[in-house]
């Protein structure tokens, strides 16, 4: 759900805007590669929003874009550019495009077509981000925290719960090992302005649970993999945790009117 007095055209430009200094230090680190492979995503995308556009009336959106940047920046760099391009397809189609484009979809495309790319390549690790893929996530973050767009609850408590689930397990070493993509997956996969939460309770809530599935996934899997598949399985939950607190919410109305 969309906050705010932003109409979605600005929304997913303000996106955008965030991810360009992320793209900036990808190329900057990955060279002529990761220009290449971000190029190409966004060509697909841009492939796929045109034909949606005339064969269903599916508007552009640029928010998209940052489905190309995310596996850009976490996709092995061993991964042949059919594969990039085939997993930019299906996070594009299957996670946005046929629920009507950006906007209408529940789940995160950049979670979708990471997910998929992570099940095809199942030997490859995703690219750990150090911290100057943090630093570069940190002004597009506060940029979208100032204009409403970034929920900061869902920061806090996937934080929190990440943290505190990776002690218990004795997973810290693995969290200080990746700062950049646990930043970068926050911002730009679990806290998505569309297909998080809607009620500031669910928020919390989602929140909680993709920092818990993060470090309970990372007790099988990489870092990277951990944290796109917590994304995904957040998101899921996400619509049942609102609609939960809405009829617990309404539950609570009706029985206080009811006393005398």
């Amino acid at each position: 759900m969309i906050r705010g007095l932003w109409t979605p055209d600005t929304v997913g430009w303000l996106l955008v805007a965030a991810g360009a200094p992320v793209a900036v230090a990808m190329i900057l680190d990955q060279g002529p590669d990761g220009l290449i492979r971000l190029a190409l995503g966004l060509a697909v995308v841009a492939a796929w929003q045109s034909l949606f556009r005339f064969n269903m009336g599916v508007m552009p959106a640029p928010a998209s874009a940052i489905t190309a940047l995310a596996v850009a920046v976490m996709a092995p760099h061993e991964v042949p550019l059919w594969q990039i391009g085939f997993a930019v397809s299906f996070g594009a189609v299957v996670g946005e495009l046929i629920f009507g484009g950006w906007g209408r979809n529940f789940l995160n495309a950049s979670a979708v077509a990471l997910s998929f790319l992570s099940l095809s390549v199942p030997n490859a690790d995703f690219v750990a981000g150090d911290a100057g893929l943090a630093l570069a996530v940190v002004p597009g973050a506060i940029m979208l925290a100032l204009t409403g767009i970034l929920p900061i609850s869902i920061l806090a408590a996937f934080a929190t719960a990440l943290w505190v689930a990776a002690m218990a397990l004795g997973l810290t070493p693995q969290i200080l090992a990746a700062p950049g993509t646990l930043v970068f997956a926050v911002v730009f996969l679990v806290a998505d302005p569309v297909a998080s939460a809607a009620t500031p309770l669910g928020r919390w809530v989602q929140g909680a649970l993709a920092g818990a599935f993060t470090a309970f996934l990372m007790t099988g899997t990489s870092v990277p993999q951990a944290v796109v598949f917590a994304a995904l399985l957040a998101g899921l939950f996400a619509p049942l945790v609102d609609q939960g607190i809405i009829a617990l919410h309404l539950r609570w109305r009706r029985v206080r009117h009811a006393r005398p």
